[in-house]
């Protein structure tokens, strides 16, 4: 339903207007407050490349905000996400080390278990299926998720269905751990540095790991927040 609605009012007034305020967006963003991270929320899912928002008003906006100079807000806009891996053919692995590999519907069948040895063995599986059904799986703790969002290499589909599920979303920690994973692409770590906090974002621009685009656009929406902390202070 956000989603929806973000989607709508991208689309509601002049692509000038909308830069403005995403660029008043990106300057507000972690600081806990709970409207500003569920509109955050919206626009990270109404911007990623399998939502509904046509081409068209995306690249309006783009334009817009290459004209205004609003590089924190063009790279918002990037397209890049993976497509679902949903109809792709994956071959057997095994669940636990040492094991028999099974196929892909065997595993997410044992997805849904309830066994927690299980469990800390799915949460190394490759298929971004498994990531998908292990993450509604109600077992499923904080810190397997952060094992998940964190290994090396990692698969795209699989950091981006953590990065949009409805519960693990909202977990700093979380989000944190897939923009710093160097494997999570570009448009969608830079969508997630808007609701970091500014020591996240400290440590995304420090790591040598990470793409120089995505660092240095850590660095603009660090620069955005003191612009704006200043302009509510008012001159000293």
């Amino acid at each position: 339903m956000r989603e929806a609605r973000m989607i709508e009012k991208l689309q509601d007034a002049p692509a000038e207007q909308i830069v403005a305020a995403l660029r008043v967006l990106v300057a507000s963003g972690g600081r806990g407050d709970i409207a500003i991270s569920l509109t955050i929320a919206a626009l990270v899912a109404a911007l990623g490349a399998n939502s509904s928002l046509p081409y068209g008003t995306r690249a309006e906006l783009y334009a817009a905000a290459s004209e205004m100079a609003a590089t924190e807000v063009s790279y918002l806009l990037l397209m890049g996400e993976p497509e679902s891996s949903e109809h792709k053919e994956e071959s057997p692995h095994p669940i636990a080390p040492r094991s028999e590999p099974m196929p892909l519907g065997i595993r997410k069948s044992v997805a849904r278990t309830r066994n927690r040895q299980t469990l800390s063995h799915l949460i190394h599986d490759p298929s971004p299926q498994v990531v998908e059904i292990l993450l509604g799986n109600p077992d499923l703790r904080e810190t397997e998720v952060l094992t998940m969002a964190s290994k090396r290499p990692a698969s795209e589909d699989s950091l981006q269905r953590i990065a949009m599920h409805p519960r693990w979303s909202q977990v700093r920690r979380i989000r944190l751990a897939v923009a710093l994973n160097a494997s999570c692409p570009l448009p969608l770590a830079c969508r997630l540095c808007l609701d970091l906090r500014d020591q996240d974002l400290h440590e995304v621009r420090r790591s040598t790991s990470l793409a120089p685009h995505l660092r240095a656009h850590a660095e603009r929406v660090l620069h955005a927040r003191q612009q704006q902390a200043t302009r509510v202070r008012g001159p000293a």
